[in-house]
C-alpha cells in the first residue's frame, strides 16, 4: 500500500483534475528521447519565468496597497480611547466609506492575465510521460555507471565535473523513488539520505512543504527503504529521529516500539538485485580483455588506395570494428540539419511483426531516415561505408540518424533476416 502512494504522490506529480487535463497527459513531446529537441524546453523556461516575475510584480503591488490599510488599521488601534467628535467621525468614516472600497479591492481578481498566459503553455509543458521518461534516464545512467548519488547531484560524472544546476532535495527524491519502486531499496535509501541533507541545507526547503515534501515525510520514506532492505536497527533510527522533530506525533509514537521489537531480531539485509540488461555491463567496459587485436589502415578499395582509413579491431569473432574518421565534422553537421526536423520517435516492432512507437524505455530514442537523393553527401558516405565493409548498401534500407536524449539507450536486441532470404543477405541487411 504503501508503495502505491509513493508511486502516485511522487511519479504522477500533481493530480490531473480534468478531462482535457487527462487528455493531455497522453501526449508526449519526447523532449527526454532526444537531444536535439530539448531546446524547447529553454525557450519554455524563460518565458515562464517572465510571467511568474510578471505575476509577482502585480502581487508585489497589491500587498503593498494592503499594507497601507494595515497602517491605517494600526493607526485607529494605537489611539486612545476618547469620546473626541473628530476621532469618531474619522472612525466613522474609515469603516463606512474606506473599508468598502478595500473589500471590493480584495475581492477584484488580480494576475489573472498572467494565469491564463501560464496556462496557455500547458500545451507545450512536458507531460507526465515526458516526466517519467526524463526520470528514469537519469536512473538508468546512474545503475548503468553505478556512479555515486551525492557526486551526480552536482555534477561529477566518473571524475568529469559538467556544468548544470546541483540537484535539490525534490530532485534527489524523485530518483529515490524510482529505485524503491524497482525493489532496489539500498540505493533508494541513498537517495533519500541525499534528499534530507538537501532539504536542511537548502535555505528555500521550507518552500517544499507546500507540496508536501517535509523532513517528516523523507523520514518516513528513509524508514520504509531500510525496514524493507532488512535494516530494522537503521530503520529505527530515523524513526527516533523524526519522533526528536515532533515528540506529539501518534505515527512515530507507533513506529519506534514496533521497530525496536524488530531490531531484536537477526538482521539479513536484501541482496542488491542483479540486472537483467547486459548492455549495462557492456557500458561499463566490463568484458574480458581479447587478444591478437590490432589497429591497421585499410587500403582494400581503389578509393582507399588514395586515402586510407584507420580501424580498430574490437573483437575477432564476430568482426566489432570502429572505423576512425569515416565521417568528418562538416558532413555531420549537414546531417544534423537534414535530419533534425523530420525525427520522431523510434518504433519497435509488435508480437505481429507491426511496428509502433516506444513507450516502454526498450529504444528511447528519435530517428529519421535519409536516402541517397536528400544530399550528395549521402550518397558518398554510402559509397565509403561499402569500400569500408566490403558489403553493398544498394538494397538495404536507407542511412538511419537516431538521436538520443538523457540515458538514451537501445536495449540489446538481434535484427536478422530469414536464411532464405538470401538476396538482402548478400545485399548487406
Amino acid at each position: 500500500m504503501f508503495r502505491t502512494c509513493v508511486l502516485i504522490c511522487l511519479l504522477n506529480g500533481v493530480a490531473l483534475s480534468t478531462k482535457k487535463e487527462e487528455k493531455l497527459s497522453i501526449v508526449s513531446h519526447g523532449y527526454a528521447i532526444s537531444q536535439a529537441h530539448m531546446l524547447p524546453l529553454l525557450s519554455l523556461r524563460e518565458e515562464a519565468t517572465r510571467n511568474l516575475r510578471n505575476y509577482a510584480t502585480v502581487l508585489t503591488k497589491r500587498l503593498t496597497q494592503v499594507k497601507l490599510a494595515i497602517k491605517q488599521l494600526e493607526a485607529l488601534v494605537k489611539s486612545k480611547p476618547s469620546s473626541n467628535t473628530l476621532l469618531t467621525f474619522k472612525q466613522t468614516r474609515i469603516f463606512y466609506i474606506d473599508w468598502r472600497k478595500w473589500l471590493s479591492f480584495v475581492k477584484e481578481k488580480h494576475g489573472y492575465e498572467e494565469i491564463s498566459k501560464l496556462q496557455s503553455l500547458r500545451h507545450i509543458m512536458p507531460t507526465k510521460i515526458d516526466y517519467d521518461e526524463a526520470l528514469y534516464g537519469i536512473y538508468r545512467l546512474q545503475s548503468t555507471y553505478r556512479l555515486d548519488p551525492a557526486e551526480m547531484s552536482v555534477g561529477l560524472l566518473r571524475g568529469r565535473k559538467y556544468r548544470c544546476k546541483k540537484f535539490h532535495a525534490v530532485d534527489c527524491l524523485m530518483i529515490g523513488s524510482v529505485y524503491y519502486l524497482n525493489e532496489d531499496f539500498q540505493d533508494a535509501e541513498r537517495w533519500f539520505q541525499l534528499a534530507l541533507e538537501k532539504y536542511h541545507s537548502d535555505p528555500n526547503s521550507k518552500q517544499f512543504d507546500i507540496f508536501g515534501w517535509s523532513d517528516d515525510f523523507i523520514l518516513k520514506l528513509l524508514m520504509k527503504a531500510a525496514q524493507s532492505s532488512g535494516r530494522f536497527k537503521a530503520a529505527l533510527e530515523y524513526a527516533e529521529q523524526a519522533l526528536v522533530i515532533d515528540r506529539s506525533h501518534s505515527f512515530w509514537q507507533q513506529q519506534v516500539p514496533r521497530l525496536k521489537n524488530l531490531s531484536l531480531t537477526p538482521e539479513h539485509p536484501k541482496r542488491e538485485k542483479i540486472s537483467k540488461y547486459l548492455f549495462k555491463p557492456a557500458c561499463r567496459m566490463e568484458f574480458p580483455a581479447k587478444k591478437y587485436l590490432r589497429c591497421h589502415l585499410l587500403f582494400s578499395s581503389p578509393f582507399l588506395q588514395l586515402a586510407p582509413i584507420k580501424v580498430e579491431e574490437l573483437n575477432l569473432d564476430p568482426p566489432i570494428n570502429i572505423y576512425h574518421n569515416l565521417i568528418h565534422n562538416e558532413e555531420i553537421f549537414w546531417i544534423k540539419t537534414l535530419s533534425n526536423p523530420h525525427l520522431k520517435r523510434s518504433t519497435i516492432f509488435s508480437s505481429s511483426k507491426q511496428p509502433i512507437e516506444d513507450f516502454s524505455n526498450i529504444r528511447t530514442s528519435k530517428t529519421m531516415h535519409l536516402n541517397d537523393d536528400a544530399h550528395k553527401l549521402i550518397k558518398n558516405l554510402n559509397q565509403r561505408v561499402m569500400d569500408a565493409t566490403g558489403l553493398s548498401v544498394m538494397e538495404s534500407e536507407d542511412l538511419q540518424i537516431s538521436n538520443y536524449g538523457i540515458g538514451g539507450h537501445f536495449s540489446e536486441h538481434q535484427d536478422s533476416v530469414p536464411p532464405t532470404d538470401a538476396k538482402r543477405c548478400r545485399a548487406g541487411r
